[in-house]
């Protein structure tokens, strides 16, 4: 996913302010050599000062190491009693992934990807050369200080069609051929659709070292460098994870396109270039036989549902879609609906696409697009209006009668999961003061109830809910709690070492409504 956080846009807003003298008159050469457990990036300024300040305040740098003696990291930058003009950092790859932050350093196989914009400073112009050995490759060559870079062993690197691809050795071969095989069809279908505009050699680099905690994650730097990382056993992939796993590379190879360079709202509304890079892999996928279109359409269905929950029936708040799922939940729908709209209005000449390749040509053009460029290429009364614009006690309502007019049509299709939260917070709710949440973990179910739940606080474990598997049987679950509700008897929770916990339930238990996209009008749309 591609991030520019908001303090090194303020940081780099300060340097571009200064005088020219005064970075005329400070500046950084920084190399980059591996070394065993990381890489070592060494500083060279022009001026000698007291204490050299990183440019982003948000790299995580726990385990970078001064080696230079008499200096001292402190405080977000490297300082000493006397002026310097000169240190070096031992850098080992992080040690966990954090949300919609760039990994200082992460392994790929017996190399590394090092994130350049971590390395400059405050007040400072910079080059960054990544210096390789023998058997080694550097890449990309030039302007490396904006983005990631790989270095480590030459016989991972493979070229084809203009783009570049890095894979671990211990890169399961089914991932590597769905990602490598994606990630060049990406360029030719989104070269066809958005143009041929790419400043820089696009680079793909597939790492099965990532130290977690999340399975898989992605991001894109301005060099043109996409970093896919996957924690844990990929050899033999769960089903559920197919369609997210098959547009994965699709999602990130359009921000090549969407991202760094030409949007402007990355910060305040992250849910547009998101949006349209998972919605637009999801097309493209589709159109190149990658998913299909019923799969496509349960896709959309997960959207549709997450985003429902996040926005409620509250008037729109924009804090809600800049973080979290959301951002990615309701920007899929923002681009689904101008989608459809798009295609009603042109009779099927026109989608998603072109309305992006007008919004992008006219970014480069000038200064960027953000969200006032996007809604003004949609219809006045555009359904993305509904969503957004409207009082939220119609929201939903408003929406669902446009998806309608647009060829959608959507039924009550409530999954094992949907049983299992309604049956959870029905109970919860004649106990609880506050909220009650839980934990669906694999090996089991754990309320998230504190003090606050009456019998059922404690955070207790729950093996079984009327002798059933909640996790294995969320429908039969939910059956038995509605029949022990209806007869205003108690449920009875099973810990996992045979304790029984009694909640009272005296209400009536109403079977969950959860609309699925049942038809639509076909995602797959034309290659060029």
């Amino acid at each position: 996913m591609s991030k520019r956080l908001a303090s090194a846009l303020v940081a780099l807003t300060m340097v571009c302010g200064a005088s020219a003298p005064a970075l005329a008159q400070q500046a950084a050469t920084i190399e980059a050599l591996s070394a065993p457990g990381g890489v070592v990036v060494t500083w060279r300024l022009t001026q000698p000062t007291t204490r050299a300040t990183f440019l982003s305040p948000s790299v995580i740098r726990d385990l970078w190491t001064v080696t230079t003696p008499g200096l001292a990291l402190k405080d977000g930058g490297v300082e000493g009693e006397e002026p310097f003009d000169r240190f070096e950092i031992q850098i080992a790859p992080d040690a966990a992934e954090v949300d919609r932050t760039y990994m200082g350093l992460s392994r790929v196989g017996a190399g590394h990807v090092l994130y350049g914009p971590g390395l400059e400073l405050v007040g400072m112009d910079a080059v960054l050369t990544a210096r390789p050995v023998a058997g080694e490759a550097a890449l990309p060559i030039t302007d490396a200080v904006k983005g990631y870079v790989y270095l480590g062993p030459q016989e991972a690197v493979m070229r084809r069609d203009g783009a570049v691809v890095v894979t671990s050795a211990s890169a399961p071969p089914a991932l590597t051929l769905l990602l490598r095989d994606g990630f060049f069809a990406a360029q030719k279908f989104y070269d066809a659709r958005l143009g041929h505009v790419l400043p820089t050699e696009p680079t793909l680099i597939i790492s099965t070292d990532s130290p977690g905690p999340s399975g898989f994650r992605g991001d894109v730097t301005d060099t043109g460098v996409i970093s896919l990382r996957f924690h844990g056993d990929w050899a033999s992939p769960p089903p559920d994870v197919a369609v997210p796993l098959g547009t994965f590379v699709w999602h990130e190879a359009l921000h090549l396109w969407n991202g760094h360079g030409v949007m402007r709202d990355s910060g305040p509304a992250p849910w547009l270039h998101e949006g349209m890079a998972e919605y637009g892999a999801l097309v493209a996928a589709v159109s190149s036989g990658v998913v299909d279109e019923a799969q496509g359409r349960a896709a959309l269905t997960k959207r549709l549902r997450a985003c429902r929950d996040m926005l409620l029936d509250d008037d729109y708040d924009p804090a809600r879609l800049r973080r979290g799922p959301a951002i990615y939940d309701c920007g899929v729908v923002v681009q689904w609906l101008a989608d459809l709209e798009t295609r009603q209005a042109s009779n099927g000449a026109r989608d998603v696409f072109d309305l992006w390749k007008t919004l992008l040509d006219a970014a480069r053009e000038g200064e960027g697009y953000g969200v006032s460029e996007f809604r003004a290429l949609l219809r006045p009364d555009s359904a993305v209006a509904v969503l957004m614009d409207g009082p939220g006690a119609g929201r939903w309502a408003g929406v669902d009668a446009r998806l309608a007019q647009l060829g959608v049509t959507l039924g009550n299709q409530p999954e094992a999961r949907d049983y299992r939260r309604a049956a959870l917070h029905h109970v919860a709710d004649q106990h609880c003061r506050g909220d009650m949440g839980f934990y669906e973990n694999l090996d089991g179910l754990q309320l998230a109830t504190e003090d606050r739940c009456g019998v059922l606080s404690g955070d207790p474990k729950i093996a079984l809910i009327e002798d059933i598997d909640p996790m294995a049987e969320g429908e039969a679950m939910f059956m038995a709690v509605q029949a022990r509700c209806a007869a205003s008897l108690p449920v009875r929770y099973r810990t996992p070492d045979g304790q029984v916990i009694e909640a009272a339930c005296d209400r009536p238990l109403a079977a969950p409504t959860v609309q699925a996209v049942t038809a639509a009008p076909p995602l797959a749309t034309r290659a060029v």
